[in-house]
């Protein structure tokens, strides 16, 4: 159970870094482009991290059962 949480904890910590550096000052200067694509972006970034949270904890159930 300790894997479960250490994995969704460290996706949770992903995402929220990605939504800081994605939303920072600094981003909006180099890429104004990325606030009119939000819902677009945010949609690609859910899925990536649902797809690797389904794939982490698949894996650690199949490694568990051994």
């Amino acid at each position: 159970m300790l894997m479960y949480g250490l994995v969704i904890g460290v996706a949770i910590l992903a995402l929220i870094t990605t939504f800081l550096v994605g939303f920072s000052a600094e981003n909006k200067k180099k890429n104004p482009n990325y606030e009119k694509k939000t819902k677009n972006n945010i949609a690609k970034l859910t899925s990536i991290y649902a797809v690797t949270i389904i794939g982490a904890i698949i894996a650690f159930v199949a490694v568990s059962l051994n």
